[in-house]
């Protein structure tokens, strides 16, 4: 629409179209009826962006919060537990925490994939012959866009690479009002455009703002259901190109998605998922614990409690099943020294025999079970990890009997806030740099699969 927009213009103006290979085929067949148009090509493949790079999924800024956190940029950290730069809630941030789970997804996630499939091979082609781009971008298509209209406005005359995005105040209702009185072709993947509750729509693909059949950015906000195999995108592909090569195209890429939302329909293929965490540990209470089993009791409600929390921290404990009783304590909180998880955890460090331990990431509630991952642990290996690496405590947020959110230096919270005020709650103890403590996490995290793995012996050949 853009390019009809310029050419009535300026009918000269060339166009440039980057065929990543992600395309629809239908949207590749439309271009190739547009006269003056100039392909390109990425210089990488698209398996080799996800395997340097990461899959992008959900959204470009979610999806870079996710790669910088793993890499254990402080800001990152900060933004995915929903705090400012000074520690505070954010009530901007707090949009990023119900996406903090992607950090224990089984795959690299990050939001160049644009940036090195699209973005680099335009950017090049238009310094090498001297040109300006003009882009069909709409600030209504996501923040990142929004926040960058209100920077520049429609012109960007001071980057690096100035260009025009003259569509910018439109939005998707505008482009398929131009669309319907104009009568312009386009590609045949959207359908009709039609009118519901007065309103118009495709019966197509419904987002023009994705053509590529793999993406998973704005995922989260699309009506139809998504699978672990490629969701919407990779639907419609089965649907509109049953017999091609493109559906299996589609399921190579689109790699399984570990998301509490999908583990309900295919949790039964991920490795240590249990559809039912509480029937999973009551049986190794009956087995493993001789006396006081009623601790188990508050254990349940621990892990109940924890099914209506959105962040990820919220929803991780290590729990343990010994002759007389059990415990189940936050992980997070078992990493840092002094807090009551670290001295309940590492009391039985010098007795860890008879000890049955697991990490448990509650999911959520599905067909009335609580269902999540358990992941048995070492435990005689595991707590001696946490003794010699745990972090000292350098603060503790809180809320008072007023709902105040306060901040202040452990050692005062001990002796003076604990002593001396009433009904504190929402307790959150902080160290010196979280970002090691989340690098503490996820190293534990892969030594808990090296715990697992049988050792290998060499074999002895007797020789005569």
């Amino acid at each position: 629409m853009l390019l009809d927009l310029v050419r009535r213009a300026f009918p000269d103006v060339p166009a440039v179209f980057v065929d990543t290979g992600l395309e629809y085929p239908e949207i590749r067949e439309f271009v190739k009826t547009v006269p003056n148009v100039t392909w390109l090509r990425p210089e990488i493949p698209f398996s080799k962006v996800l395997t340097t790079y990461g899959y992008p999924i959900i959204s470009k800024d979610v999806a870079r919060r996710i790669y910088y956190a793993r890499q254990g940029s402080p800001w990152a950290i900060r933004h995915l537990n929903g705090l400012n730069a000074d520690g505070t809630p954010s009530k901007y941030n707090e949009r990023y925490e119900k996406w903090r789970f992607l950090l224990d997804a089984p795959f690299l996630i990050s939001d160049r994939c644009c940036a090195v499939m699209k973005e680099r091979p335009l950017h090049k082609y238009a310094r090498e012959h001297h040109l300006y781009m003009i882009l069909g971008t709409m600030a209504s298509e996501s923040v990142r866009r929004q926040s960058s209209y209100l920077k520049t406005g429609c012109n960007a005359y001071l980057k690096r690479d100035p260009t025009s995005q003259p569509m910018s105040f439109w939005t998707e209702q505008d482009v398929l009002a131009y669309l319907k009185m104009t009568g312009i072709s386009y590609a045949s993947v959207y359908g009709e455009i039609v009118e519901e509750a007065r309103k118009l729509t495709t019966t197509g693909v419904k987002s023009a703002a994705v053509v590529c059949f793999v993406c998973l950015v704005h995922i989260s906000k699309r009506a139809e259901p998504v699978s672990a195999h490629g969701g919407h995108a990779s639907k419609a592909i089965r649907f509109l190109h049953p017999q091609t090569r493109l559906r299996r195209r589609a399921e190579l890429f689109a790699y399984p998605i570990y998301h509490k939302g999908e583990n309900a329909k295919h949790g039964k293929r991920k490795k240590d998922y249990q559809p039912d965490i509480l029937n999973f540990l009551e049986k190794i209470v009956q087995r493993n614990t001789l006396a006081y089993k009623e601790d188990f009791d508050v254990d349940k409600e621990i892990l109940w409690n924890s099914a209506q929390e959105s962040s990820l921290e919220h929803r991780s404990f290590l729990w343990m099943s010994r002759p007389c009783g059990t415990w189940c304590v936050p992980e997070r909180e078992t990493y840092l020294q002094d807090s009551r998880a670290y001295k309940t955890w590492t009391f039985y460090a010098d007795q860890p025999n008879g000890i049955k331990a697991y990490r448990v990431v509650v999911d959520g509630v599905r067909d009335g079970k609580l269902a999540g991952k358990v992941v048995p642990i070492d435990y005689a290996k595991q707590v001696q990890r946490v003794v010699k690496s745990a972090l000292p405590i350098a603060k503790v947020q809180y809320r008072d009997k007023d709902e105040y959110f306060c901040e202040s230096s452990h050692e005062t919270f001990i002796h003076r806030v604990l002593r001396l005020e009433e009904n504190t709650h929402d307790i959150r103890y902080v160290p010196e740099c979280e970002a090691e403590l989340q690098r503490l996490l996820s190293l534990e995290h892969q030594m808990e699969k090296q715990d697992k793995r049988p050792r290998r012996t060499k074999s002895v050949t007797m020789q005569r």
